[in-house]
């Protein structure tokens, strides 16, 4: 993780709590102010960068959570391009296309001098570039992997662009046809009660031509799938249900930009023995009585190796002793939970005359506890 990495939070200038709106009004904010096509400091880009990456995390609700639960460790921390924040900057602010006709729109002002704005409130452009679409894999790992944390080879079926057509779908170049939905043009007229706007056309989706002979590689699709294989680390303190995500390795977008993530959810495999109970690992240990009496020492399997206990009159036939840090590492933080040995005592199997003589010694010890427990019913 880059520990110089600010918290989501603090970079939106919100608190913890903020609802959806109050996201949106921070990014709105901030965005207009560091956009690099407004702002010529220096440090504009990489303070918008920073903004549109907060804002995506905590304006999605599933990954807001992952935020609040593990910080920046349940995202993958190769970086954030511009083209990403600018990808973000601009389906914010595309939200208003619905509302206003290309006649009267009072953000034209306003965004007249950002790139790509130009036509805002008539429909983006038909070459305006979409992110790829976000795609999920499972991966089942070890009980002693989630803890101890591991390095692994993972097999993935990665969409590339067409080798042939690269995206279009087309056999050659030469194999389209005008759309006729929108008659070349890409766009179409939509009306909502008196008002109008102009939208892409959701046939050719703005290109404003369409296949007549598909490519004989991908059909038509646009896409290839190759295995690849690649090393994902695996932090130790890790859970079912969580998710790691490599940046770009999701579908790829069809008109140059951004591709989409790979979300990896992991599965944990149970234990024989050890459980896990948040930060925490119980273990049940089998102690002969024997052992209590003599206060032998016990050896204590952990995920960590072996380690030793002293058995002594404090501790309690059934009691629990715990182990601290030998639990699981606690995500943004260099702690770890605790070991707890839950013991179970049993009597050791023996002869009759040893039983008899436990019988002779045991009947000359003095003890009420169960009577005075009794007497309270």
């Amino acid at each position: 993780m880059n520990k110089n990495k600010r918290d989501y939070y603090e970079v939106l200038g919100i608190s913890k709590t903020a609802n959806e709106k109050e996201i949106k009004s921070a990014y709105r904010k901030l965005a207009m102010k560091y956009h690099p096509d407004r702002n010529k400091e220096p440090d504009a880009e990489e303070k918008f960068k920073e903004v549109s990456e907060a804002y995506e995390v905590l304006s999605d609700p599933d990954k807001r959570a992952k935020y609040d639960k593990y910080g920046h460790n349940a995202f993958d921390q190769s970086g954030f391009s511009t083209s990403a924040a600018e990808d973000i900057f601009a389906d914010f602010f595309k939200s208003f296309n619905d509302s206003f006709s290309s006649s009267s729109n009072p953000f034209e002002d306003i965004f007249s001098g950002f790139s790509g704005f130009s036509d805002f409130g008539r429909g983006r452009t038909s070459n305006a570039k979409s992110r790829g679409s976000d795609i999920q894999m499972q991966l089942t790992i070890d009980f002693l992997e989630s803890v101890l944390g591991a390095k692994k080879e993972i097999k993935i079926n990665r969409t590339f662009l067409c080798s042939n057509c690269r995206g279009t779908g087309a056999d050659t170049p030469s194999d389209f046809k005008t759309c006729s939905a929108c008659n070349g043009r890409g766009q179409i007229e939509k009306r909502v009660a008196v008002f109008s706007t102009i939208a892409t056309c959701d046939v050719c989706y703005g290109k404003g031509k369409i296949v007549s002979k598909a490519c004989h590689i991908c059909r038509g699709s646009g896409y290839e799938t190759k295995e690849v294989t690649e090393s994902l680390d695996i932090p130790g303190g890790i859970m079912s249900g969580q998710s790691l995500v490599l940046n770009g390795y999701g579908m790829p977008s069809l008109n140059g930009g951004k591709n989409g993530d790979l979300y990896i959810l992991i599965k944990v495999r149970s234990h024989p023995y050890f459980i896990r109970e948040n930060s925490d690992i119980l273990l049940d240990v089998p102690v002969s009585i024997k052992d209590f009496i003599n206060e032998n020492e016990l050896i204590i399997p952990t995920p960590y190796g072996k380690t030793k206990i002293k058995l002594n009159s404090s501790i309690q036939l059934d009691g629990t002793i715990k182990l601290d840090g030998y639990g699981f590492p606690i995500l943004n933080s260099r702690r770890k939970g605790n070991l707890i040995v839950k013991l179970k005592p049993y009597l050791p199997k023996t002869t009759k005359t040893n039983m008899s003589k436990m019988k002779d010694l045991f009947s000359e010890i003095d003890d009420d506890t169960y009577k005075k427990w009794l007497e309270k019913f």
